[in-house]
């Protein structure tokens, strides 16, 4: 029996699910714990056992933590050791390294704290034979739990029964798949019975045998045991973690899936590792560097062994050198590795560290920021993954989810027209007297008129909403928030609906009279017939058909009048305004046309194998020949500031993209609300569901963007239609298209195709930066999928929030994170790494220059110990001031001039040229610090008395002061604002380094592991040498004074070249519809079209005029089924001929 059961739910799955496994227990739980995972969520990356290997793991998977380690290595070699074997260099990395584990900490200990706060979540089990209230985390499968309206599950639960008689919930799926409209749900109608009070609870011997934990949403089988009764239970009977319940009081039901074998956290994918553009250009500029060093010590190496080979029996009396190595080879290695580690800081060990803690910095103040803070819900933005900050400010693509994100999941009735007349203005009602889902301003409308009765009637009547009276007031109970609204807008005008008897009969309230309306049939709305019907007979005893819908379905319905074309014009109207649109209509019907009707009605009702079709069959009958009462317009309300953040996106020429799960009408609707879509957009919608038809689809909306060049153009896409263009053999259409067009709404689209499309464009625009932003636990894997992902933190769960990079409350906040923190984290990061290598290949250039006059022999220049905390003390503070303080203009400037953002957009500030100069300026400040030094201090004498010269150690003490004076002074050159602070710690940094080399080499001792013994008083004899001050003066002015030329230089020969204004390495969106298109791009274009053959021709232009047709607003959001209480009694009645 059971088997049979089984097998026959298991024929019901799609095609393409797989279960390999299969789940059973009992109830008590007679398994161990062990035997199923807890419901713990975890989205940390550490616990306190992994935490040092995984973060070494880590660290170590950075190629120059990796090039440090090997330097380490090689210092403690004797043939080839620069610091006599001890290896300085372990010093800076132990500390680089310890950084960036303290910061890995803090933000994995952020992860931990938002898990924390979900484990936390309080929910009711049963125990000893009363309802306690445990944590999430402690919830284990088997358990009995209860969970109450407005509540969200803790783990998938399979209902038993609820507060309603017949075991109906209504569950909100939101935060799953973006829908607004209610699900319903219903226990077994013998567990329903069964459990009838909560005593039966207790001591209750059940066995459930069900799937294996799977990712599959909208598949479940299983079967349920209780008192040697086998129930199946299916997708009906199973309530997901992520969504909540609504309308209903509560439902009790037993645990079968927690933590991470839920659906929702099997939907979740792993948080991926990401790293910023700025990040990857800079490894490949690490590479280049290293190669660049491997070429210097390649040239020293082979210099000096040459010149052993030639000179070694001249030099033999004085040098020894044949007492080392005789062979040329070996003295080319060894020279080779010697250099290697000369040139050890030619790649910049703090570089990374220093990045960290100022991208760390960054994100503090981020989250300090209070225009990113959100009063109403105490809610700050919050930065979890700091890596990402200047990829803020490079963003090319922003895709957004629609409910939660762009919209509050608020319906508010705000217009109507009746009669040719519109009514409703734009002012809003004050809140203090403001009631629930209405937003309307007018004082010229006449309710009592005989057309406002009409319409009114029908607002009241037109629906399938059900009632529950709570402490003396009156709750609605329904499936579609568009219902709610026109219900509230019928009481608003004192059409008041309180309710239904138990024959279903309507029950109003009319002017303060109690109206009963006798409901005869309900045809249900769904997305194909676009339209929802009730038959009832009024208190004057008259059968009416109500009806309302799209307005494209009910035109060719409507009887003729004059009405028509304004309130079609007031439509559009709405339309442009981004409000929701239903048109109402009636119709008047004679008993004997109601009764045939009926039997015809009755009789579609007892097909029980063409049930649907039968029934849209008959109701075309009634629903013609209708006279039209008005239309009504309801804003899906936005969040603050959403259309004006939209418009700045795209003034700073990023492309804007909706992906939500809602219907194509809705998404439409908001498109134009958020002001996403213009009536002047021409949308081309693909919405097919073969192959064939797709492509054919795609192919017209081409050809129409050609036919319409220099027009804006929507491209529209269902989820239907993106699985046959993501093919292979269709998707450069798409890619085209998507190119084509200004904007693109993706409507109906699970969260796997949402992340689809982000990967879509990433993959195959590798050079662009894609942002993802949700709510929802639907939006995480878009959100894992795009370079940067941003949680919206409002009501709804956290699911979308820990999976994010960074959360806002707001979306219009993602105004000020990108073009403020964004843009200047661009701006301040790429100077800090630009800064990084030029400081190192300053410090190390004058060593080769050196090297010219030591053939190459390796000959120390600086101290090893100044020369290895160099950036540590004396070069490190000056730039991490000016990375986390430093502001090129006002912040207001920044949020109200989108040109700004074209600095990160583009790319301008870290490019292989830009890069390169900044290497360039620092080989050639090198070659001028050493031969200004070398000429003041070793060739020409310092003191008046004796002529003596000071040695090669003084000029090592100066060379180094020189270049750390140049470049902290070059910070205080580029940077836009100063502090005190800043120059004083510019100052401070100068000062160390004369107070360190003074303590090694005026005050310690003399020994070798301190490198002075040849130093000794080197200091204090470059203090006293007065050609060191006019060192200071002469490299000043060629360091500070050389830039400037070199810009005009380079400038110059570009001229000459005939490429002035070209930037090569500028990375642009390619999008051929952007706002700034080139003439060219424009005359290539028509070229183009002029070329397509003259049935392309004219089929491009007869797409192009379909395309432009008007938009007039339907929005309708609901689907047949979710108020079985209802409309099963009312086809049940009509089926026995009652």
């Amino acid at each position: 029996m059971e088997e049979h059961l089984l097998q026959n739910e298991a024929d019901r799955r799609r095609s393409t699910s797989v279960v390999a496994t299969e789940r059973t227990f009992q109830i008590p739980l007679v398994e161990p714990p062990i035997m199923f995972i807890p419901n713990t969520i975890s989205t940390s990356k550490y616990n306190c056992l992994t935490f040092l290997p995984k973060n070494l793991y880590y660290q170590f998977h950075k190629l120059a933590n990796v090039y440090f380690l090997v330097i380490a290595v090689l210092q403690v070699i004797p043939a080839i050791s620069v610091s006599s074997g001890i290896p300085t260099i372990l010093l800076p990395l132990i500390f680089v390294m310890t950084v960036s584990a303290i910061k890995d900490f803090v933000e994995d200990r952020k992860r931990k704290k938002s898990d924390q706060e979900e484990n936390s979540r309080k929910t009711q089990i049963r125990a000893g034979k009363s309802w306690r209230k445990v944590t999430w985390q402690e919830v284990r499968v088997g358990d009995i739990i209860r969970v109450n309206k407005d509540e969200y599950f803790p783990a998938d639960i399979i209902i038993l029964n609820s507060s309603d008689s017949k075991g109906i919930c209504y569950i909100e799926t939101k935060n799953l798949d973006g829908e607004t409209n209610l699900k319903h749900k219903s226990a077994n109608k013998d567990t329903q019975t069964y459990f009838n009070n909560d005593s039966m609870f207790d001591g209750i011997t059940a066995t459930i045998r069900c799937e294996g934990p799977n990712p599959m949403i909208y598949q479940f089988n299983g079967l349920l045991t209780i008192l040697d009764t086998v129930l199946v239970l299916a997708t009906e009977q199973l309530l997901l973690r992520g969504s909540s319940l609504k309308n209903t009081d509560w439902i009790t039901g037993i645990v079968v899936y927690t933590g991470h074998e839920s659906k929702i956290m099997l939907n979740s994918p792993r948080a991926r590792a990401k790293n910023s553009k700025l990040e990857n250009q800079m490894n490949r500029q690490i590479i280049y560097i290293f190669f660049l060093q491997l070429g210097i010590c390649v040239y020293a190496a082979a210099y000096y062994a040459i010149w052993f080979n030639l000179s070694k029996s001249d030099t033999y009396m004085y040098l020894e050198l044949e007492e080392t190595y005789n062979n040329a080879g070996i003295q080319f290695i060894l020279q080779f590795f010697t250099w290697m580690l000369l040139f050890t800081n030619f790649v910049p060990i703090s570089l990374l560290v220093t990045l960290e803690m100022v991208k760390f910095c960054q994100a503090i103040f981020i989250s300090w920021d209070l225009k990113l803070y959100y009063e109403p819900t105490d809610t700050p933005a919050k930065v979890q993954s700091s890596n990402l900050n200047e990829e803020l400010g490079q963003i090319n693509y922003v895709f957004s989810d629609k409910t939660g994100t762009l919209t509050c999941n608020i319906m508010e009735f705000r217009k109507f027209t009746i009669g040719g007349i519109s009514y409703g203005t734009n002012q809003r009602v004050p809140q203090n007297i403001k009631i629930p889902h209405v937003d309307f301003v007018d004082d010229h409308f006449d309710k009592t008129s005989s057309a406002a009765y009409d319409f009114l009637m029908h607002l009241a009547c037109c629906h399938t909403i059900i009632t529950e009276e709570k402490d003396g007031v009156i709750e609605y109970k329904a499936s579609s928030p568009d219902e709610l609204a026109l219900a509230n807008a019928a009481k608003f005008f004192g059409y008041e609906f309180m309710g239904r008897d138990q024959d279903l009969n309507m029950n109003l309230k009319v002017g303060g009279k109690d109206v009963k309306i006798n409901v005869l049939n309900v045809i249900e709305f769904n997305s194909d017939r676009k339209r929802m019907s009730v038959v009832v007979r009024m208190p004057d005893k008259r059968i009416k058909v109500l009806c309302k819908g799209a307005d494209s379905i009910l035109l060719p319905r409507i009887r003729k009048s004059d009405t028509i074309e304004p309130t079609w014009a007031h439509l559009e109207e709405y339309a442009n305004e981004g409000l929701r649109t239903l048109v109402l209509t009636s119709r008047d019907l004679t008993d004997s046309e109601y009764l045939a009707w009926n039997e015809k009605y009755t009789e579609a009702l007892r097909d029980i194998h063409n049930r649907e079709k039968r029934i849209a069959e008959v109701s075309e009958e009634v629903e013609t020949e209708l006279t039209l009462l008005g239309a009504t317009a309801i804003e899906d309300k936005l969040q603050d500031q959403v259309p004006e953040t939209i418009q700045f996106l795209r003034d700073a020429g990023i492309n804007v993209w909706v992906l939500t799960g809602d219907k194509v009408e809705t998404a439409i609707n908001i498109g134009f609300s958020c002001n996403l879509i213009t009536s002047e957009m021409i949308r081309i919608i693909v919405q097919s569901a073969k192959t064939q038809e797709v492509q054919e689809e795609l192919q017209k909306g081409i050809l129409s963007t050609k036919a319409g060049y220099g027009a804006k153009f929507v491209l529209v896409v269902t989820g239907d239609a993106l699985i046959k263009a993501m093919r292979n053999e269709i998707k450069p259409l798409l890619m085209e298209i998507t190119d084509r067009c200004n904007v693109v709404l993706a409507c109906r689209v699970s969260p796997q195709q949402k992340a689809d499309i982000v990967k879509l464009i990433r993959n195959s625009k590798v050079n662009i930066r894609t942002l993802a932003i949700g709510d929802g636990a639907n939006d995480v894997n878009m959100i894992t999928a795009a370079h940067v992902g941003i949680g919206i933190s409002g009501l709804e769960g956290q699911q979308a929030v820990r999976a994010s990079d960074y959360a806002v409350a707001q979306f219009s906040y993602l105004k000020r994170l990108m073009f403020v923190h964004g843009r200047e984290c661009y701006r301040r990061n790429a100077t800090l790494i630009c800064y990084n290598f030029y400081k190192n290949v300053l410090l190390a250039m004058p060593v080769f220059f050196y090297g010219m006059f030591s053939v190459y022999s390796g000959q120390l220049l600086y101290n090893q110990w100044t020369y290895q905390v160099f950036n540590l003390l004396f070069a490190s503070l000056p730039i991490v001031i000016y990375a986390v303080f430093d502001k090129e203009t006002e912040y207001e400037i920044l949020e109200n001039d989108s040109k700004h953002y074209k600095l990160g957009l583009r790319g301008r500030l870290f490019t292989t040229s830009a890069f390169w100069f900044w290497i360039l300026e620092a080989v050639l400040q090198g070659m001028v610090i050493c031969m200004i030094s070398l000429n003041a201090i070793c060739t020409v004498s310092g003191e008046w008395e004796s002529g003596r010269m000071d040695s090669m150690y003084v000029f090592s003490v100066l060379v180094m002061g020189l270049v750390i004076i140049v470049v902290n002074v070059k910070i205080v050159l580029f940077s836009y604002i100063h502090f005190w602070f800043s120059l004083a710690i510019v100052a401070i940094s100068i000062l160390l380094y004369f107070f360190v080399s003074a303590i090694i080499t005026e005050w310690l001792p003399m020994a070798s592991y301190l490198d002075n013994y040849d130093s000794n008083n080197s200091t204090s004899r470059m203090f006293k040498n007065p050609n060191s001050y006019l060192s200071l003066i002469l490299v000043t002015y060629f360091c500070f004074f050389l830039t400037p030329l070199l810009y005009k230089s380079i400038e110059f020969v570009n001229v000459l070249r005939g490429k002035l204004g070209k930037v090569a390495d500028v990375e642009l969106p390619e999008n051929l519809s952007e706002m700034d298109i080139e003439e060219e791009e424009e005359e290539t274009r028509d070229k183009v079209l002029n070329e397509l053959p003259i049935e392309d021709k004219l089929k491009a232009q007869e797409t192009l005029n379909y395309f432009r047709r008007s938009y007039t607003g339907f929005a309708f959001s609901g689907d047949a089924g979710h108020v079985p209480q209802l409309t099963e009694n009312l086809i049940h009645r009509t089926s026995i001929g009652w």
